[in-house]
């Protein structure tokens, strides 16, 4: 792929690309992380590519409730959705920032833009009755049941025994200011947006918006972003190189490509690890057979080489 003739270009950062497992996850450590990404994403840029940036928020959010966990006998609890869009504004300054500096370095001018913004879910999703998104800390189970009789939480246990907080996952229906991410592309600049999956939200039978609470997985609205962008291709940076099948064990095996027969019938084998690798080639398969374009899954370092089909994964019909 030739990123000059390409078109546009949807780039999703994966949800731990500023905070990592071993980072200490202060401010500055994070602004590292965020300054490799844009490394990566301001050579595409430079190269002539239309690209809109999308991120997770992995960590974050989850740090954002605890903090309002701990203060919660000195400020009012913050809604889910709130807290969302919180880490929305924070992750995508880092990001406008440290991809503006990029660019600049480069001698370009354009602009790079955070949208704060808005996903429709359904209502009646039954993800809402079902909740299986971790977020936040973990808990002993004299902690969880605490927090379940204050808070309300729903806990569920992770591997090793301890319990965390899950919140409903629906699925994403619509980007609700796709218009403006499409006019600022059609200006030349670079938007950032519906980062962390985008603030849920339920439209009401007089048309008007509601936040509520869920968190919405980013991969999933990364492809409905770029199908409703009319996209050619969709980028999922995450840490590891490649999508592998059975990984971690003896028996993993790198995958260079796939079309999205052999994507949907590995899914449905069990080939891919459920809630790390499995959402990503999901959504990958789903914006390739809902669009036509093509997904690439690999590393930010490597995002030239992917494309051009020397590294990575590549997800084609």
């Amino acid at each position: 792929m030739n990123a000059e003739t390409i078109g546009t270009i949807v780039v999703a950062l994966g949800g731990n690309a500023i905070a990592r497992s071993g980072d200490d996850g202060t401010i500055k450590a994070q602004y590292g992380r965020a300054r490799e990404a844009a490394h990566a994403i301001g050579g595409l840029i430079a190269a002539g590519a239309h690209v809109v940036l999308t991120h997770g928020n992995g960590p974050v959010v989850g740090n954002i409730v605890l903090r309002g966990e701990l203060a919660s006998g000195s400020v009012p609890p913050t809604p889910l959705y709130i807290a969302g869009a919180d880490s929305e504004g924070g992750i995508g300054l880092m990001l406008q920032q440290t991809l503006g500096n990029e660019m600049r370095q480069r001698g370009s001018a354009r602009t790079v833009v955070s949208l704060v913004t808005q996903v429709v879910v359904d209502a009646d999703d039954p993800a809402f009755g079902r909740p299986t998104k971790p977020i936040g800390n973990f808990y002993s189970a004299e902690e969880a049941a605490r927090l379940r009789a204050e808070c309300g939480w729903v806990m569920a246990p992770q591997t090793d025994g301890r319990l965390r907080r899950v919140v409903p996952c629906p699925t994403p229906r619509r980007v609700v200011e796709v218009e403006a991410v499409r006019a600022l592309l059609a200006a030349g600049e670079v938007p950032i947006a519906a980062g962390g999956g985008g603030v849920p939200v339920v439209e009401l039978s007089d048309g008007s918006l509601a936040g509520i609470d869920a968190v919405i997985d980013k991969d999933w609205t990364g492809a409905l972003l770029a199908a409703q962008l009319d996209a050619q291709v969709l980028v999922l940076l995450m840490e590891a190189d490649a999508v592998y099948e059975n990984f971690g064990s003896p028996q993993a095996r790198r995958i260079p490509s796939l079309n999205v027969a052999e994507a949907e019938r590995m899914l449905a084998e069990g080939a891919f690890a459920e809630g790390s690798i499995a959402p990503k080639v999901a959504a990958s398969a789903h914006f390739v057979k809902s669009s036509g374009g093509s997904a690439v899954l690999c590393r930010a370092e490597d995002l030239e080489a992917a494309l051009e089909g020397r590294a990575g994964t590549l997800i084609s019909a």
